[in-house]
């Protein structure tokens, strides 16, 4: 589990995802240890409490929050609910540790509006 793209899986499924449901696979995969990549392609419901067991990696390198595929829009018919305020402080807990991996975060393009 180097890698964790949810667009690998059906779109239908993956946009009725909840921070519990992701939540529940970071745990079920032990991501802190494991994850160097994480995409979440097509998550669009979550506001981003849901990473919490992210918080505090040194493995993670890449961290793709913008919510769509690779040469789709970045541009959402409705606003996500993914939010800084649960986002930033876990990504602060990664990046305040000592040998942080972390390389590359695509933030969602609502929080660049």
């Amino acid at each position: 589990w180097t890698t964790l793209d949810f667009g690998d899986i059906e779109k239908d499924l993956a946009v009725k995802f909840s921070d519990g449901d992701i939540c529940t696979v970071l745990m079920c995969i032990d991501a802190v240890n494991r994850v160097k990549k994480l995409k979440l392609t097509n998550c669009i419901n979550i506001t981003g409490a849901g990473l919490e067991p992210l918080r505090g990696s040194t493995i993670i390198e890449q961290i793709d929050l913008s919510l769509v595929g690779k040469h789709q829009s970045p541009r959402l018919s409705s606003r996500p609910p993914i939010s800084c305020e649960f986002v930033v402080p876990i990504l602060d807990s990664i990046i305040e540790r000592e040998g942080c991996s972390l390389r590359h975060v695509q933030f969602p393009s609502v929080w660049g509006r």
